[in-house]
């Protein structure tokens, strides 16, 4: 017999929810923080390489005069070598009226086209090279002194260089974010786990309180928690007193109640035969009832939070004032195991528990009881067991039923053995009966254990 756990395995737990929110806003800031840090990079890199072409028009321009036949010639040509490699990507022309004049040496004997408006003035444009590959080209369309004509600069430069650049950024960007992506979500789940532990705390002070080693929940937690548990504590101490009373009302009404019961009992003996015999059997039922009532009234503790019992103490007090009780048998009550055993529950339930076993025991043994407890797996077992004549093994269930003796010369009213399920069961326990090895009967008590 063992304990249910609750379910663990939820997936709508509080610590998984704030973990995958908080991962899942981390994760989208990121993206976007990478998608803006790319387009920036890019914009710098597009911005570097239009002041790269700038420079070299520049010096076109600069290099560039009219002669007195208004046609145009260079002074010098860019040092540039990317300039000087055929198809390298990096090109410049100069165009008068539309028609190309001077080339670098890397376009050989191609010609960039460009369109567009011939108007006076600077614009950046994309082309494609001999090759066909991408370019990004500054175009400048200006007039010379001592020339009526129009010339076109053109520096062009590929755009490949662009996105190598670029490529570079997104891999050492994306090595970066990953690594800042880890640690931000470590910090998550840390902080997830920092900010949910008083969380924890208080379902291990409940655990506390429910394993009987506590009756209330300390005054540890944070302010945002705290007046939860002034409420689950004013709760507790509410439960307590609530079946404190109600214990001490159905223990009065049955004390109220015993006397008349006995005083009707001894007058039905001066009653006939058959009025006497029918007020006797409900006396007998109506004490059965008050037993009943008044056995799941103090099996109420069984609800009580922090009640915790030691089993020795309970066994030794009852040995001793049985052995005084049937002293002229000579019984030898015999009790073995019960150091360190604790029971989850009501001292006065494990004493009408076990009183009743150990009473029962004593009516019927010949010359010994044993007794004997063991924690194991969270249950506490209590055996009691007699040499006697003990009980057939079809006759257990029976046994266990209000109001039934199997001899009815022996004294009691049959509901001892009714009482110890009936509370028992009120501890989600059970009490089994089998042979004892002593000859007699064996009853085993089946209850929750406190650490």
């Amino acid at each position: 017999m063992t304990e249910g756990s609750p379910h663990r395995g939820r997936a709508t737990t509080l610590n998984a929810r704030l973990v995958l929110t908080s991962s899942a806003w981390v994760l989208l800031a990121l993206v976007v923080a990478d998608t803006v840090l790319v387009w920036l990079f890019r914009d710098h890199i597009e911005r570097r390489f239009d002041a790269s072409l700038d420079d070299q028009l520049r010096e076109l321009v600069a290099a560039s005069d009219a002669g007195a036949d208004g046609r145009v010639a260079l002074a010098w040509k860019p040092f540039d070598p990317r300039f000087n490699r055929p198809r390298s990507g990096w090109y410049w022309q100069l165009s008068q009226d539309g028609d190309v004049m001077i080339r670098s040496d890397s376009l050989w004997q191609d010609s960039l086209p460009v369109e567009g408006s011939a108007a006076i003035g600077r614009r950046t444009v994309h082309l494609r090279g001999p090759a066909g590959e991408p370019l990004r080209a500054l175009v400048q369309t200006l007039t010379l002194p001592r020339s009526r004509s129009t010339f076109t600069y053109v520096v062009a430069g590929p755009v490949s260089d662009i996105d190598r650049d670029v490529r570079r950024f997104i891999g050492q960007i994306a090595v970066t974010l990953t690594l800042l992506a880890a640690g931000l979500l470590a910090a998550v789940i840390v902080q997830v786990r920092f900010g949910l532990r008083p969380l924890r705390e208080l379902r291990a002070a409940l655990a506390e309180i429910r394993a009987g080693r506590a009756s209330r929940l300390p005054q540890r937690f944070p302010a945002e928690i705290a007046p939860m548990v002034d409420e689950l504590n004013a709760l507790l101490d509410h439960n307590v007193e609530m079946l404190a009373r109600a214990r001490m009302q159905a223990a009065d009404l049955a004390h109220a109640l015993k006397n008349p019961l006995t005083v009707i009992q001894n007058e039905s003996r001066d009653l006939p035969d058959a009025p006497s015999r029918v007020v006797r059997e409900q006396v007998k039922v109506m004490t059965s009832a008050i037993q009943r009532h008044l056995s799941r009234a103090r099996a109420a503790g069984a609800r009580a939070p922090g009640a915790r019992t030691s089993v020795a103490a309970v066994l030794e007090d009852l040995g001793f004032s049985l052995e005084r009780l049937y002293r002229e048998r000579g019984l030898s009550i015999r009790i073995e195991d019960a150091a360190g055993a604790v029971f989850r529950g009501d001292a006065e339930d494990l004493e009408e528990m076990v009183g009743n076993l150990m009473d029962n025991a004593c009516k019927w043994a010949r010359s010994q009881v044993l007794v004997h407890a063991r924690t194991r797996d969270g249950w506490l077992t209590v055996t009691v067991e007699d040499d006697g004549p003990g009980v057939p093994p079809h006759e257990y269930e029976r046994v266990l039923s209000r109001g039934v003796r199997l001899d009815e010369s022996a004294p009691g009213t049959g509901i001892g053995l009714a009482a110890v399920r009936d509370v028992a069961s009120a501890y989600r326990g059970r009490i089994d009966l089998a042979r004892s090895r002593l000859g007699g009967l064996c009853a085993t008590l089946w209850l929750p254990a406190a650490a």
